[in-house]
């Protein structure tokens, strides 16, 4: 990303307090009849943007160049409008969102999580916080409360996902095909081309006058293929294929849970 870092409609200080709700049910168990305590789920990390193909216009807009198959055009070049291959021209996909956005979410959001505990005077347990009241010291029930809030992956960080490595969390990458020249396919072809050529003379000394001649001759003629190339659809970039375009996919270390449970 450039520029100022974008602002995530996401919070994981909800995740983090239900988290510590649950694990804290075992030194407190909820009273008979109370009401259910809100699951521990991670906020959605999908969002519906632009398409970082075609900029969200729903298409390609493709301008014509001369790449040497054009000689002795007269006028200018034209241009094609194209819809974009990677959106079907619905100008928006879905994908994960930023994830250095994410992951500075993240960090803020577990920094208000643990200062707003320390300064209510709970006791770190672990990742988890207990209640002063609830804390005794040497209680083995309290490494059962580190065990059950766990541990942050240390792959994903709490998100339950990972970075794309084959486009590095971009989710685009340059067109494949080693022919596209800016969205235009370009081949060429060279081929020998044998001809015959008329002049000159031969004198015949015998005889007494000059006759005609013939001679035939090779040259090498290149022809150039210019054409939108099929991989790209004309964009010069395609939505990464190990992706689909996302950035991300639920971090294999993890399972996309985010965490890890501590062993003993």
């Amino acid at each position: 990303m450039t520029g100022a870092m974008a602002v995530l409609a996401v919070s994981f200080l909800p995740f983090f307090e239900a988290k510590n709700d649950a694990a804290n049910f075992i030194l407190s168990p909820p009273a008979e009849g109370a009401t259910e305590a809100k699951a521990a789920e991670k906020p959605s990390l999908m969002v519906v943007e632009k398409c970082p193909i075609c900029g969200g216009t729903g298409e390609i807009v493709l301008q014509e160049q001369d790449f040497g198959q054009a000689s002795g055009r007269i006028g200018k070049l034209g241009s094609r409008r194209l819809k974009c291959d990677a959106c079907r021209g619905a100008k928006r996909i879905e994908r994960y969102v930023d994830l250095a956005s994410l992951a500075a979410q993240v960090a803020k959001d577990r920094e208000k999580f643990e200062s707003t505990h320390l300064a209510k005077g709970d006791i770190p347990v672990g990742e988890a916080f207990v209640p002063r009241e609830s804390y005794k010291d040497h209680d083995k029930r309290l490494k059962l409360v580190e065990k059950a809030y766990g541990k942050a992956c240390r792959t994903c960080n709490w998100t339950g996902v990972e970075a794309c490595k084959k486009c590095s969390g971009q989710g685009v990458r340059d067109c494949p095909n080693k022919d596209c020249k800016g969205g235009w396919a370009v081949t060429s072809t060279t081929t020998s081309v044998s001809r015959s050529k008329s002049g000159g003379s031969n004198r015949s000394y015998s005889r007494g006058f000059n006759s005609g001649s013939s001679r035939r001759y090779s040259r090498k003629e290149t022809k150039v293929s210019v054409q939108v190339c099929p991989d790209c659809g004309g964009a010069g970039r395609i939505l990464c294929p190990d992706c689909g375009g996302r950035r991300a996919a639920p971090c294999r270390k993890c399972q996309g849970l985010g965490s890890r449970r501590t062993s003993y």
